[in-house]
């Protein structure tokens, strides 16, 4: 018996140089687009108390405060802020039965949710972009009333740990 022959297809030595540095520059750039979005990520994040406000001007300074506490990877919001659309102001509906909380995210960011009619959700979102310090927003929900038509409003916030 005679032994089988198969052929081995080879690419030519310029297109091998080609792929494989297209397939360095690939691996390099997935490298940075992974870190780019993870600011600080190595450094570990402070435990404590966090406050801060949102950017909104409608709401008077006092109001506007958000404070968290930070133990163990669980974010737990103490102070909701109040937020205005046209004349309405909102009500506390995170912290109405006490506190609210959420573990952290791998990405050091967490999500509080309450749900507010039907599939509208209300939210606090917030993301650590140091060790120390929370950028995010919150969105909440209003319905009609005399003074003010239904919609919703989206601000922002920083807060620092104390």
């Amino acid at each position: 018996m005679t032994r089988v022959t198969t052929f081995r297809r080879t690419l030519p030595a310029g297109r091998r140089r080609a792929l494989v540095s297209a397939l360095v520059v690939l691996g390099a750039l997935i490298m940075f687009a992974a870190s780019a979005g993870s600011a600080g990520a190595g450094t570990p994040l402070k435990t404590g108390n966090y406050s801060g406000s949102t950017t909104q001007e409608a709401v008077s300074p006092g109001f506007r405060v958000i404070q968290f506490t930070v133990k163990k990877g669980k974010v737990t919001l103490t102070t909701e802020p109040t937020v205005a659309w046209g004349l309405c102001l909102s009500t506390p509906v995170f912290t109405a039965d006490g506190t609210s909380s959420k573990k952290l995210g791998k990405d050091r960011t967490f999500t509080l949710t309450h749900t507010f009619l039907g599939n509208k959700i209300d939210k606090i979102h917030g993301k650590f972009v140091s060790s120390n310090e929370v950028d995010g927003y919150a969105i909440y929900h209003f319905n009609a009333q005399d003074l003010c038509p239904a919609g919703k409003m989206k601000v922002s916030f920083t807060a620092s740990h104390k």
